[in-house]
């Protein structure tokens, strides 16, 4: 019995395919997102437009004293208007990045030891995850790891 159960466990962690809408799906996704954050083994990528929620911040400052390698990717302008989460971060010693261009940087992704994806249209503010009708997607597809690895490599 105890092997069917891990078998069922383990092939379950295979398959990351998951859609979340908020503000329906919050808590499951809240769960979801700290627990990928939380046990990362190497790595995480962010581009995300607007964050200011704690919550994340520091499940990503915990992983981080774990050893894991946080790189967080912001746009300069909205770290100009609210920059409290920036400054957990930094003080914290996670590489935070800008996209400093004329361009707005209004990604909202994350990429998780090269075999997670997570996309969408929510910001990672308290309003996202309370309010606001959103869409997020985990996804362990190959074609999409790869993109995300693309715009990470411009930005490390």
């Amino acid at each position: 019995m105890k092997k069917i159960i891990f078998l069922l466990l383990f092939v379950g962690s295979l398959v990351a395919n998951d859609i979340f809408v908020l503000p329906k799906d919050s808590k499951k996704l809240e769960d979801r997102l700290s627990y990928e954050i939380l046990n990362a083994k190497k790595d995480i990528f962010i581009a995300m437009y607007n964050f200011s929620y704690k919550k994340i911040a520091n499940d990503l400052i915990n992983s981080s004293k774990n050893g894991v390698k946080i790189t967080v990717l912001l746009d300069k302008s909205k770290v100009e208007d609210d920059s409290e989460v920036y400054n957990l971060l930094k003080s914290n010693d996670i590489n935070v990045v800008f996209k400093d261009s004329v361009k707005k940087m209004h990604l909202k992704t994350i990429l998780i030891d090269n075999r997670l994806a997570m996309i969408g249209s929510m910001n990672f503010t308290k309003k996202s995850f309370k309010e606001n009708l959103d869409i997020v997607y985990f996804s362990n597809d190959d074609v999409l790891i790869s993109k995300l690895k693309e715009i990470r490599a411009n930005f490390k």
